[in-house]
């Protein structure tokens, strides 16, 4: 009766040893993949898969609501670009605004006043519904201004205003004369509003009740202590909110994250192993099993589970990343390295270096080599993997 507990129980670990390797591969390399080069198993390479998917649908969750982009209101440039016909805005004075399709910033055109002999200028723009500026919609303000003085003197006074309510007595008011050019006929852009973050945004006058969930209008107002020919252009007007990445179509992300985790694991594991194979066959001479080969190499992959759990939870504890919708590629690359790049970029160097071990290991197991040339080919392997396989990805859409 023991005997035959005891055999069962050698069964079992002998049916869960291709889970026993995964495990064992992280620490106990050298004899663990002699044991797989004797009998290796595909079930191995396989639940490291499927652990993998799990974590790689956590990360990007956890990215995704840590991940606002900006979503611009209204889309495609509208107020300032040239309505074709009947449009849902207006500019004022609309007898003097003109479309400029040489001098922009964004887009086809940009809008443009001209006054002589003034001292006042202003650019008025109505009729744009009712917008909801609260706090988590869009309380965020973003347009490019220039002014032209023929003197070339500097504005006195450059104020901004936020109608409401649709009544010409309620309004926010706010100086935005010190952000503007130092100079005439020179575009600035600013993007620094943020209606209802005072903490970092001067304090808005109010003028009558106006209210923040009932913006109907802007005004663009430059005042000089003397008459001269002025204009003033504005381009690239928009509100914008910060939305996470899971606001909208979240299942449909992490669905295809799914999917791009499952290809690019089998796409690299492929790779690697065809990649190994003919560095074996052309400087050692290997005659062995190209299949053998592929499942022994998958046990490399071990370390994908230990890099996506520690990336997992490194990603909980992450600073959001807020991304404007204007912003440029250099841009972008400044704020998620800042935030995110370095963690990431030293976790994926530990585990391409893990890897390489592995892969140094288990090439020496499978053919036999010395120390050397086997570290010669598993890291001429994994680069190998690395560069095709992103390049086969991007060739795929993925």
């Amino acid at each position: 009766m023991e005997t035959q507990l005891l055999d069962g129980e050698t069964e079992k670990n002998h049916r869960l040893q291709f889970a026993i390797w995964i495990l064992k591969v992280l620490y106990t390399p050298l004899k663990t993949f002699e044991e797989i080069v004797k009998k290796p198993n595909i079930k191995g390479p396989i639940l490291i898969l499927l652990l993998t998917l799990p974590l790689t649908v956590g990360i990007q969750y956890i990215s995704g609501v840590n991940f606002f982009l900006e979503t611009p209101l209204p889309k495609s440039d509208l107020w300032t670009e040239k309505p074709s016909g009947p449009s849902s805005f207006s500019w004022v004075p609309e007898n003097k605004t003109t479309y400029d399709s040489i001098d922009k910033i964004s887009g086809n055109y940009s809008v443009s006043n001209s006054v002589i002999d003034s001292s006042l200028i202003q650019l008025e723009l109505t009729s744009i519904g009712v917008l909801n500026a609260s706090t988590e919609e869009y309380n965020r303000l973003s347009f490019s201004i220039k002014w032209v003085n023929a003197e070339g003197i500097m504005p006195t006074t450059a104020t901004l205003q936020l109608l409401s309510l649709n009544n010409e007595n309620h309004w926010f008011e706010q100086d935005i004369e010190p952000l503007l050019a130092n100079t005439t006929d020179s575009w600035v852009n600013i993007t620094s509003f943020k209606a209802l973050n005072l903490a970092t945004s001067p304090p808005w006058t109010l003028h009558g009740s106006p209210r923040w969930d009932s913006i109907t209008g802007i005004v663009f107002q430059l005042t000089w202590e003397d008459p001269a020919n002025l204009s003033v252009k504005v381009d690239d007007l928009f509100f914008g909110k910060y939305e996470d990445l899971t606001s909208s179509g979240s299942t449909i992300i992490l669905l295809a994250s799914l999917i791009r985790s499952g290809v690019d694991f089998v796409s690299e594991w492929l790779i690697l192993s065809v990649i190994a194979f003919l560095a074996l066959k052309s400087f050692a001479g290997w005659s062995g099993s190209w299949k053998n080969l592929w499942l022994v190499v998958g046990y490399v992959y071990s370390t994908s589970i230990v890099h996506l759990g520690a990336l997992l939870l490194v990603s909980i504890f992450l600073p959001p990343i807020f991304l404007p919708y204007n912003a440029t590629y250099s841009e972008y690359v400044n704020i998620t390295q800042g935030n995110w790049g370095i963690p990431i970029s030293v976790l994926g160097l530990a585990n391409y270096v893990w890897a390489t071990i592995l892969c140094t290991v288990s090439l020496q197991k499978v053919g036999k080599l010395g120390w050397s040339k086997a570290f010669l080919v598993g890291f001429g392997a994994i680069v190998m993997t690395l560069l095709l396989s992103s390049f086969l990805l991007t060739f795929l859409g993925f």
